[in-house]
């Protein structure tokens, strides 16, 4: 990976975040260059969890709306877990970019009718 390019497309990216004029332009903008800067990123959205639900954030795709609906019916899932942690944390990091990491299996309820990755 290129890293000074990819240093040089956050920061446009942080830029242009703060011309949004509203929250609803500013996450949708955020989850457009998800799609446009993470290699092998096809659909994005912003998934929160007030309490055991869960509401997806400008969405890219459809795929992320079922994904989300998905996971809230398993009541699992990484993404899910992340959004909401039993120790009440708000934040979740990812330790690194460069290597790769151990994903955890999601097996939903019945088939899963799209090949995706967390």
């Amino acid at each position: 990976m290129d890293w000074e390019r990819f240093a040089q497309q956050m920061a446009a990216m942080a830029r242009d975040l703060l011309g949004r004029d509203s929250v609803a332009g500013t996450l949708e903008r955020i989850t457009a260059s998800a799609t446009e800067l993470v290699e092998g990123c096809e659909a994005a959205g912003i998934l929160i969890r007030p309490g055991d639900r869960v509401q997806s954030l400008a969405p890219t795709h459809q795929l992320v709306l079922d994904s989300d609906q998905l996971r809230e019916r398993a009541g699992e899932g990484p993404c899910f877990d992340a959004a909401h942690s039993l120790r009440g944390e708000r934040v979740y990091r990812i330790a690194g970019l460069t290597g790769t990491r151990q994903r955890r299996p999601f097996r939903p309820p019945g088939p899963a009718p799209w090949g995706s990755a967390a």
